[in-house]
């Protein structure tokens, strides 16, 4: 059996890219590239009996304008467990989405290899100089190898609305979607809502702390919905250049016990 992460997810792969320019609203209304590197490290029994590590190297290609955007993201797993824990890619959390399955493996194995592909596109509803409303629509393709417990297999398909608001150094920003997952064989999941909220405060001219909170419905009956709290803080080392560091603590059964992870975001 499967069961239904920002992840880390929870923030979408969206989230990634929030939290290294905390407030898009300020962007500049010219085009823009931006490369993205993350690392990130969870652990958690997701509702099974023993420990799961997981590492997680992202690096995203991310094209945007004023009105849309566009990115892929491409990445490198490591999974440490004993195998009742797979990894579904491109969900709520900052990076990996850990699910649970039976399995008849004993002993603790480690299985790496590259993560599944994650394509991203929104269009800007609506904006003024300090919010907007975008329209955000994911694939996540099940390009990872699913017998190392690095991915599904199948793909998954995400439209959510993202908002932001910012007033005097503070920004209010979100999402909701709705998420259809594919089904590996002889597994039927349950497509899912999903959403989050946070807040960023500027602390100077270059720095920026915040917090936000993540959850998404139980893909299967009977198992744990996701939820968790990420705190960030994140500093413009210069002017195309931000570096934002973050811990996060799941609050459910579906969610690791804890993770942390660091994001580099290079603008040109």
């Amino acid at each position: 059996m499967i069961m239904k992460k920002h992840s880390m997810q929870a923030f979408p792969m969206f989230c990634i890219m929030l939290l290294s320019v905390p407030c898009a609203a300020n962007a500049a209304t010219e085009s823009e590239t931006r490369v993205i590197l993350g690392a990130e490290y969870t652990s958690g029994d997701y509702g099974t009996s023993s420990k799961t590590k997981i590492w997680y190297f992202p690096v995203t290609l991310r094209y945007e304008t004023d009105v849309n955007a566009a990115s892929v993201t491409v990445s490198y797993l490591s999974v440490e467990g004993q195998g009742d824990v797979v990894v579904g890619g491109g969900g709520m959390g900052m990076g990996a989405q850990p699910v649970k399955r039976t399995t008849t493996q004993t002993g603790t194995r480690t299985n790496s290899g590259f993560g599944d592909v994650i394509l991203t596109g929104s269009h800007k509803l609506s904006g003024t100089a300090s919010s907007r409303i975008d329209l955000t629509g994911r694939i996540k393709f099940g390009t990872a190898d699913e017998t190392d417990n690095l991915g599904t297999g199948e793909n998954d398909y995400s439209v959510q609305l993202d908002f932001e608001k910012d007033a005097a150094g503070n920004t209010v920003y979100g999402s909701a979607g709705y998420k259809i997952l594919g089904d590996p064989p002889g597994t039927d999941y349950r497509n899912v809502f999903y959403g989050s909220i946070g807040f960023s405060h500027k602390l100077d001219a270059v720095r920026a702390a915040g917090i936000t909170f993540d959850a998404q419905q139980a893909a299967l009956a009977g198992s744990s919905g996701q939820s968790e709290l990420t705190f960030y803080l994140s500093d413009k080392l210069d002017r195309k250049t931000r570096l934002t560091g973050y811990v996060l603590k799941g609050l459910t059964n579906g969610s690791p016990d804890w993770g942390l992870g660091v994001t580099l975001a290079i603008a040109r």
